[in-house]
């Protein structure tokens, strides 16, 4: 009777469950490519110059970007690179042109149009921030009607040396009709975006993103 070299039986094939083998073979493909990462962001949609674009409570128009040279307020010479934009309030209440938000200032929820402007590029920095109004007959407001089209011009002042680039590309929020809290029924059109944490900042939602070439106004 023959006896097994090592004086036992016949060992019996051990056998790995399928997944097992599976999230080895997975683990050692992930570390091979450097680890989980993240998928990037999907870009947001674009849209050109004289688009009409569905910001929720208003509809809006990009027409123009002029490199421009105004006379200011005493005699001096003020260029701005500034934006020609048509919108319309479609909501039931006039609303605020607002502010633009300031570039590294961080952003707010609100229900203004200029505050869906959330940024540039390249980055537009000015000592007093960008401005914006409307433009009516030589008069500057801060009124939207409902169901105008109005002319909103946005100002980003230029040092009087500086080169203007080419072209400005703008990241736009939108709005939503939100209610104002759990027990308040009432409601209002508020920028879209969340909070990251409870007392964090505010990230709006990047809508659209449109680019303007930059035109250089006849003096």
């Amino acid at each position: 009777m023959t006896s097994s070299p090592n004086g036992g039986g016949r060992r019996r094939p051990v056998l790995v469950p399928v997944a097992s083998a599976l999230a080895v073979v997975g683990i050692g493909v992930t570390a091979a490519f450097g680890g989980l990462r993240d998928a990037p962001d999907k870009p947001p949609p674009t849209a050109s110059p004289g688009d009409t674009i569905d910001q929720g409570q208003f509809r809006t128009q990009f027409i123009k970007a002029i490199d421009t040279t105004e006379k200011g307020s005493f005699g001096d010479a003020k260029r701005y690179l500034e934006l020609v934009v048509k919108v319309t309030n479609m909501g039931d209440e006039t609303a605020s042109v607002g502010m633009v938000p300031q570039p590294g200032k961080g952003f707010s929820q609100t229900g203004t149009f200029a505050g869906s402007l959330l940024r540039t590029r390249p980055e537009m920095k000015s000592e007093y921030g960008p401005r914006a109004s409307v433009l009516s007959y030589g008069i500057e407001s801060q009124q939207l009607h409902p169901g105008i089209t109005t002319t909103v011009v946005v100002k980003y002042e230029l040092q009087p040396t500086a080169t203007a680039p080419e072209e400005i590309s703008l990241d736009l929020g939108s709005f939503a009709n939100e209610p104002l809290g759990l027990l308040n029924q009432s409601r209002d059109w508020m920028l879209k975006g969340e909070y990251k944490e409870d007392d964090g900042p505010f990230e709006p939602e990047v809508a659209t993103r449109i680019t303007l070439p930059v035109r250089k106004e006849a003096s």
